[in-house]
């Protein structure tokens, strides 16, 4: 059963419950105010035979069609005044009105009753019950319809998305869907979708470059290594400079492909699958003495360091985001300098002037600026760094350091 239909047949139902609730309590009032207009003659009767047992003929001048009986010993009623036919049995509860089938009978404690037939009140209120009815189809007709119609056409945007999406599935094309001016959750909906899409051609976009930046990337050691291997398969044999010197290649460029490519990629898939982040305070003077040896040791170079206060987060992912922008710094620029405080961290240097088409793209998987292409780097750091603070919640980014290089810089 498609939606639209168990929308219209859910407000069909609960037309159903409203108007069988309105007509019941309709047609009760009305049928109860019918017969309490019958049941103050049959109390008027009451009170002149119980006043005087002289009375029975001027009660008859009450309804048209009423009667006076009296209890017989058998239990049957006989008519004392008025017309009406013999054998008139009626349960009796004397001193209180009650209707049987049409009549309208009152019984007195001295054995008297009083009755009339009104055969109008049955008829009025089947008319009435009738009218109901027609009304009641009616208009739970006139809702599943209307409903249906409604619902049909506030479903569009969302046929539109059922289409697409099967279109998708059949061709394997991504498409968006046209929303329109609505603002209805079903838009909203639509939207999500179109937000969605143009999400996964991003990521499909960025995985395709991945690979072809992957490929470029490994292509270039992968040549050299294989030329070595067959230069030394040809001569190494009998020249030992010429083995040696082949060797040295293919150790070079193995160690660099795994260190500048592999590990950092498989460094990167590590970061990204990190779910759970155990943050503690990090008291910002003890990581600057730690960074400042590891460069002094690595490097052979002192990295100037200002630091005060605590940064409270994920101790390992802040210093491999600091390592990165140092040794970025250290790689491309001169003058090194680091800023640390409890909300920011900024490394400085000096250095390359960058446009901003460039630095918009510093943070890109495999970017690095032409005149850096001389594969000292695969352009993954940046790009660690960027995953590392998204996962933290942190803010990364870039802009011009006056009258030259770059300041990089990490916020909560």
């Amino acid at each position: 059963m498609k939606l639209r239909t168990k929308i219209a047949l859910a407000m069909a139902g609960f037309m159903l419950f409203l108007l069988i609730t309105s007509f019941g309590v309709a047609w009760l009032v009305s049928r109860q105010q019918i017969v309490d207009a019958r049941y103050d003659v049959l109390r008027q009767a009451l009170n002149l035979l119980e006043e005087d047992e002289r009375n029975r003929q001027a009660v008859l001048s009450l309804h048209e069609d009423s009667v006076v009986l009296e209890r017989q010993p058998n239990g049957d009623w006989g008519i004392i005044g008025g017309q009406a036919e013999e054998g008139l049995r009626f349960p009796v509860n004397f001193g209180e009105p009650a209707l049987v089938d049409d009549w309208f009978v009152i019984a007195t404690s001295n054995g008297l009753g009083y009755a009339f037939q009104d055969a109008a009140v049955s008829e009025t209120l089947q008319t009435l019950a009738t009218i109901f009815l027609v009304i009641f189809l009616i208009a739970v007709a006139m809702t599943f319809v209307g409903s249906l119609w409604i619902v049909r056409q506030g479903l569009i945007p969302l046929r539109r998305l059922e289409t697409t999406m099967e279109r998708i599935t059949e061709s394997g094309t991504l498409e968006t869907i046209d929303v329109g001016t609505s603002q209805d959750e079903v838009s909203t909906l639509a939207t999500g979708f179109n937000q969605m899409i143009g999400r996964v051609e991003g990521s499909m976009e960025q995985q395709r470059r991945f690979v072809a930046d992957v490929s470029h990337e490994l292509k270039t050691p992968l040549t050299v290594i294989e030329g070595y291997a067959k230069l030394l398969r040809r001569w190494g044999q009998s020249d030992p400079a010429v083995r040696d010197e082949a060797i040295d290649h293919i150790l070079t460029e193995s160690r660099q492909m795994r260190e500048d490519l592999i590990e950092p990629m498989l460094e990167l898939s590590r970061f990204s699958s990190l779910e759970d982040i155990e943050t503690e305070p990090i008291e910002l003077t003890d990581l600057a003495e730690q960074l400042t040896e590891r460069f002094e040791r690595s490097h052979g170079v002192h990295v100037p360091i200002e630091a005060t206060g605590t940064w409270h987060g994920h101790r390992d992912s802040l210093q491999r985001l600091v390592v990165i922008f140092i040794d970025n710094s250290l790689k491309y620029a001169v003058d090194t300098h680091v800023t640390m405080t409890p909300n920011r961290i900024e490394v400085r240097d000096h250095g390359t002037t960058l446009t901003d088409e460039a630095r918009a793209r510093l943070f890109d998987r495999f970017y690095r600026l032409d005149e850096a292409r001389d594969r000292s780097g695969s352009g993954l750091g940046l790009a660690i760094a960027k995953e590392v603070a998204d996962l933290n919640g942190w803010t990364v980014g870039s802009y011009p350091n006056a009258p030259d290089g770059s300041v990089f810089f990490v916020t909560k």
